[in-house]
């Protein structure tokens, strides 16, 4: 009776550290994923980043083409875009605070 009841324990136990051992690998295995999620969450936020500042120079440049014929004009209308853009990324900046 007692050797039914070791070889039960015995049992048990070497349940027990295999159930804890795939714990800790699960374990591990979930902090590398959360850590490939931020890493691919940072990615993805720099490359949307960089989709609307390429969006805003687009439009920049197509108002400049299509503001003037010569280069003069050109870069005069260039500038005043410019010059627009600074006042509004201000309000932008004064909005935030």
């Amino acid at each position: 009776m007692i050797n039914r009841y070791e070889d039960l324990i015995h049992a048990f136990e070497i349940k027990l550290r295999r159930l804890i051992s795939e714990y800790k690998s699960l374990q591990e295995q979930n902090n590398h994923l959360k850590a490939e999620l931020e890493r691919k969450h940072t990615d993805l936020m720099l490359a949307h980043q960089e989709v609307l500042e390429l969006r805003k120079n687009y439009d920049h440049l197509k108002i400049g083409k299509s503001l003037g014929t010569s280069e003069a004009e050109k870069a005069e209308s260039k500038q005043r875009i410019t010059k627009m853009v600074r006042e509004i990324d201000k309000c932008l900046a004064l909005l935030d605070e």
